[in-house]
């Protein structure tokens, strides 16, 4: 019998008169850390959360509870009453010593927190969605994760780059030696990831160097993020810390799959399953819609974005999602 499965998602409106203000009492602190890390991207909110919503209603109605993350805002067309719906709150789940927190990286690293979450859950940004109907499977099979497992050459393309590295090297503390791909040489040299498997061939020869990052919604084990605090304590603290993103520092939820997939404790994925495109791309959704075998999909934010970008975005959804869920009021 397939256990349930509860959908994860952190949301927050930077545009807040009071989220401002509470984020401009660290200024000092913030005046300290790379632009990069503080960037007002970080909280933009589109204005098509609720899209998030139909998407998840119409193509996932079997998921167990729907939990929406924010500092305490709530978006004013939302349906709290709905008996999916958890509103959780930061003070609800994270030590009140890392509070207030401004960080995503330190809000992930303490989910496991949260009272009443399944052990199987599937992570989602606000700007990742579900364009096709799933099923349970598509995320767990045999209470594993499908993950993606290819290797890649890290590359520092910029400063996010370096959570990626701290990622790798808790890792590489743990598992120097590939031992699940010698263990289980199929689940890496899979049919499944395509072309991408040559990236597991030829970095055969050395350690763990990175991963290849989707940037889609992710299916993860409540207990490996309990695991992981037991046994790297003083990392999580530091991320926890952070009330902003630290790209020294920081720690992100990649490392949980990361995990997962050195244990041996997942099923290969297709890289068709989800795809990642800038909003400044935005011309390419109409055609991803119609793939069938493509089921998520993130739209990242860009610096480069324009008003625009963001209508054309807007006009698609309300096209493909034009009625209300029972999520919104």
């Amino acid at each position: 019998m397939e256990k349930k499965i509860d959908f994860v998602v952190l949301w927050v409106d930077g545009n807040d008169p009071e989220f401002i203000r509470e984020k401009n009492k660290y200024t000092p602190y913030i005046e300290q850390i790379d632009n990069d890390e503080d960037n007002l991207h970080r909280y933009r909110d589109y204005g098509t959360f609720n899209y998030w919503f139909r998407m998840v209603e119409r193509h996932a109605p079997w998921v167990n509870n729907i939990y929406l993350i924010t500092n305490g805002q709530r978006p004013k067309w939302l349906n709290v009453n709905h008996p999916k719906l958890k509103w959780v709150r930061h003070e609800e789940f994270i030590p009140e010593e890392y509070l207030p927190t401004f960080n995503s990286s330190a809000i992930e690293m303490n989910i496991h927190r949260i009272d009443g979450l399944s052990e199987n859950f599937v992570f989602f940004n606000d700007d990742m969605y579900l364009i096709q109907d799933v099923k349970y499977s598509d995320f767990f099979v045999n209470e594993k994760p499908k993950l993606l497992a290819v290797y890649e050459a890290l590359v520092p393309w910029s400063s996010f780059s370096k959570i990626y590295f701290n990622d790798v090297l808790v890792l590489n503390r743990h598992f120097p030696n590939k031992k699940a791909l010698r263990q289980s040489p199929f689940k890496f040299f899979n049919i499944k990831y395509g072309q991408l498997m040559l990236k597991n061939i030829l970095l055969l020869p050395w350690k763990i160097t990175g991963y290849y990052n989707q940037h889609i919604p992710v299916p993860i084990k409540k207990s490996t993020l309990a695991h992981l605090w037991n046994i790297e304590e003083d990392v999580f603290i530091q991320t926890s810390k952070n009330k902003f993103r630290d790209y020294n520092t920081d720690i992100n939820q990649y490392l949980l799959c990361y995990w997962q997939i050195e244990s041996n404790d997942f099923i290969p994925s297709s890289k068709d399953f989800g795809k990642s495109i800038p909003i400044t791309a935005i011309e390419e959704l109409p055609k991803l819609l119609l793939k069938k075998r493509t089921k998520l999909l993130c739209v990242n934010d860009d610096m480069a974005m324009t008003e625009n970008d963001l209508k054309k975005f807007s006009k698609i959804l309300s096209e493909r999602y034009p009625e209300k869920s029972q999520f919104e009021l």
